[in-house]
């Protein structure tokens, strides 16, 4: 039989460290991404105990601070809808079924009682509004136009039954007042100043809701 030679190829310790392989990458566990926890979270998901999935919620949202739920935001553009609609049904005009609107109504005293001593209610919407004062009786004349006419010849005389039976509206106490918008006068509220606004509800207090 033939000789065998054997040949033992010697390295230096730092040379062997650079060229033999020291590692076994078989050993370590697989890297995942993403995309996979994703793919076999939704693939299990109705398998998934509800505790799991509350536990993923929590544990997501301490890292995302701003998040806001998409049915919230459907909820608040819904609230503003109904918001809206019922301003708008709130600033229709009233119709009162025996006087028409913008006269002024005089509570019946007795002949010769002086105008200072009567009441006098503006009937807007169908709702009758207090005049306060004799100033704020003769605007509202000027506005009519009757000149120097007597009290009783451009108001109209009922008795205190009639005027208990009509609704009231906002006390007329300023000049401005007798422009009152037709919202205001229906439901004592101010009307905002800009309806559209999705923060509407919570500046003027409103509740959505639809009687």
């Amino acid at each position: 039989m033939d000789n065998l030679k054997l040949k033992r190829k010697v390295y230096e310790s730092k040379k062997a460290r650079d060229i033999l392989d020291e590692e076994f990458t078989e050993f370590l566990p697989t890297k995942r991404n993403v995309n996979e926890f994703f793919n076999l979270y939704n693939s299990k998901f109705y398998s998934i105990l509800k505790s799991v999935h509350k536990f993923f919620s929590e544990q997501s949202l301490k890292y995302v601070r701003d998040y806001i739920n998409p049915k919230k935001i459907q909820e608040q553009e819904l609230i503003k809808q109904v918001n809206q609609i019922r301003r708008e049904i709130d600033s229709i005009e009233k119709f009162h079924p025996l006087f028409p609107n913008n006269v002024v109504l005089q509570k019946w005293t007795e002949p010769g009682t002086p105008d200072s001593e009567k009441d006098f209610y503006f009937l807007q919407s169908a709702k009758k509004r207090k005049i306060i004062g004799d100033t704020l009786l003769n605007k509202i004349k000027d506005n009519f136009r009757k000149g120097n006419q007597p009290t009783k010849q451009w108001t109209i005389n009922v008795p205190i039954s009639t005027i208990n039976g009509i609704p009231s509206g906002p006390s007329i106490k300023t000049e401005k007042d007798i422009q009152l918008p037709i919202y205001n006068i229906n439901t004592g509220k101010v009307l905002p100043p800009n309806i559209y606004n999705i923060d509407t509800a919570a500046a003027t207090g409103e509740k959505a809701q639809i009687k």
